[in-house]
């Protein structure tokens, strides 16, 4: 089982952050068992019933997030001994680290873009369709989020790592050439752009053309980091199979990596 397989019950949950549920109590306590209490690095969400209890878990879950490798950890407290307090009981705490969820970015509501967030909804990673035409972002599946910006103000406007992914399919050819000269020298953990082998020359040419290289030079990155063609080889242009070719791509290549039958 993943990690953060439990968390997936509550995606609305902040992440990353630590989920502590009281599961048993023994005596008088000030919650009972069901209790839960999200702690992120700046901030909480609900209550275990406060005092030094509370301070305690608090703390056993900031140490959880600073560790990276943290596993989920069922942890039983006195409250006489270890907290001073008079309910004369004693709990347990399940902790359960809620790890930042990778997200797929799709720029372009169009059809292979909408194609790819019904293939991509329900899987174990968020999905974000950006394009600025409301009516392509309308009717998106369930869970699917839509970012009605410019899709080169949304890309500018945001940090990106190795939890993020990008697919470039977007109404405007200039636009794709655009996202791709910002994206690719960014860590982000997977990218791809939509085309033909023709096409993909002619943008590599246009970035070298434009200068501005980045270290290494754009051929280089462009090898390392970049899919294009998009997708699996599967020989169709019906706009269904390309979003499941690219689909497959991305989940096998990034989206599942790390993943526990």
């Amino acid at each position: 089982m993943r990690p953060d397989a439990a968390a997936d019950l509550d995606a609305s949950l902040p992440r990353p952050s630590v989920l502590c549920t009281l599961v048993k109590v023994t005596g008088s306590a000030p919650q009972g068992p069901g209790a839960r209490l999200c702690v992120s690095a700046d901030g909480m969400l609900g209550t275990l019933g406060g005092g030094e209890l509370e301070r305690l878990v608090i703390e056993a879950a900031r140490a959880m997030l600073a560790d990276p490798k943290a596993q989920p950890a069922l942890r039983e407290i006195v409250l006489c001994k270890e907290t001073g307090q008079c309910c004369g009981g004693r709990v347990e705490v399940f902790l359960q680290p809620l790890r930042r969820r990778r997200t797929v970015h799709l720029f372009g509501g169009g059809h292979v873009g909408r194609a790819a967030a019904e293939v991509l909804s329900g899987t174990p990673i968020d999905v974000v369709v950006i394009d600025p035409r409301p009516e392509w972002t309308a009717g998106l599946p369930a869970g699917v989020r839509a970012a009605g910006l410019d899709p080169l103000e949304y890309a500018k406007g945001r940090a990106w790592g190795p939890d993020d992914a990008a697919c470039v399919w977007t109404f405007s050819h200039e636009l794709d050439l655009a996202l791709i000269r910002h994206l690719l020298p960014l860590p982000l953990g997977w990218l791809g752009l939509i085309g033909s082998e023709h096409k993909a020359k002619v943008f590599l040419a246009r970035l070298e053309e434009g200068g501005g290289a980045p270290p290494g030079g754009w051929e280089a990155l462009w090898d390392a980091k970049l899919r294009c063609p998009i997708g699996l080889p599967l020989r169709s242009k019906n706009p269904k199979v390309i979003a499941v070719a690219a689909a497959a791509e991305l989940l096998q290549e990034w989206g599942l990596a790390g993943e526990e039958a």
